[in-house]
């Protein structure tokens, strides 16, 4: 199976995105900071006061469609909230206030209620605001049973600390801090992995799921989105890390190539050895293995680009931390691009 048959291209959308940036950048004025294929969009505010403000939107996606099936809708909202708060991170912001969007054909107060319910508990988490949103009911857009939640992350950064990719040269090294599963990319190919398998959410996983819970395929799909701000807030503003990436849609590759500057280029090999659950997905549909390193994580949810001289230093301390760590590859000189060695 491929990621093309769940019915997502990849390509597709970033030919799209590349038609529109003409539109987006008309309108940015002087104070906007350009990011060269940035997590989050950034301005200066107020201008010339040396403080930035960052924001960035997204939607959970189909893993809501999981959540919705196995009663953990609040779990899925959360994870929003994590995802926002991590782009934001990318540039060494901090989440400072998030609006929400939650629609559906016919609003479902229990629904309602459990979303809100987990993008405050998030909100709490990672410290920002829940100042608002927008609920929508909409019968000719949605489909009955169905909830779509999407938000905006604002965050603040002073400008001598933003991280956009310009400190990192020859010889940083590219270490991988660990995801709990999925996150919140992959699913519309899950989903048809697990249709595909004759499985159900309630029934138990065909291999250890290592979380709380009862082992069913509902716990392995549905672990939360790592919030990494606790790990990585000691070394914002500091000379160890010169770049972060967040690893969603378009997978290691796709995302660590973003805070690559011109004439850098990263060598990397996947994270091994793979966990379960990836195995698992990739097995039932003989996933190709281009496809899942386009698609999934591979358990790698947020990349660091490390100094060479304090990467061992740092790698040590982010394990004390909690994070499991692993070591990707390098960058190197030449055209800007993510190699796979393996």
């Amino acid at each position: 199976m491929r990621y093309r048959d769940a019915g997502v291209d990849v390509g597709r959308a970033d030919a799209l995105k590349r038609d529109i940036a003409r539109d987006v950048q008309s309108t940015w004025t002087t104070a906007v900071r350009r990011l060269e294929g940035g997590f989050a969009g950034v301005i200066d505010w107020p201008e010339g006061r040396g403080r930035l403000l960052a924001a960035t939107m997204d939607g959970v996606g189909t893993k809501l469609h999981l959540a919705l099936e196995a009663g953990r809708v609040a779990d899925a909202a959360a994870d929003l909230v994590y995802h926002g708060a991590n782009d934001l991170l990318v540039h060494g912001a901090w989440p400072l206030a998030f609006l929400d969007y939650v629609a559906q054909s016919r609003l479902d107060p229990g629904v309602v209620r459990d979303v809100v319910a987990g993008l405050a508990r998030a909100c709490r988490e990672t410290g920002a605001a829940l100042l608002g949103g927008e609920t929508a009911e909409m019968p000719d857009t949605y489909l009955p049973g169905v909830v779509d939640v999407a938000g905006c992350m604002l965050g603040t950064v002073d400008a001598a600390q933003l991280l956009d990719g310009s400190k990192v040269r020859a010889g940083d090294v590219v270490l991988a801090l660990g995801s709990s599963g999925l996150h919140t990319n992959g699913y519309s190919l899950a989903r048809r992995v697990l249709a595909s398998s004759g499985r159900a959410l309630g029934d138990p996983a065909p291999f250890d799921v290592g979380t709380e819970g009862d082992g069913t395929l509902a716990d392995a799909l549905l672990q939360p989105h790592r919030w990494y701000g606790p790990s990585l807030e000691p070394e914002l503003g500091g000379d160890r890390v010169h770049a972060l990436a967040h690893v969603t849609g378009g997978g290691i590759a796709g995302n660590l190539i973003r805070v690559l500057p011109e004439g850098r280029r990263a060598e990397v090999t996947a994270p091994a050895p793979r966990p379960p659950l990836f195995r698992w997905l990739c097995e039932v549909c003989a996933i190709p293995e281009a496809d899942a390193r386009e698609a999934l994580n591979l358990d790698a949810g947020m990349l660091v680009i490390a100094a060479r001289e304090h990467a061992d230093a740092l790698a040590a301390d982010l394990a004390r931390r909690g994070e499991s760590v692993l070591r990707l590859g390098a960058v190197r000189d030449g055209a800007r691009e993510v190699v796979w060695m393996d």
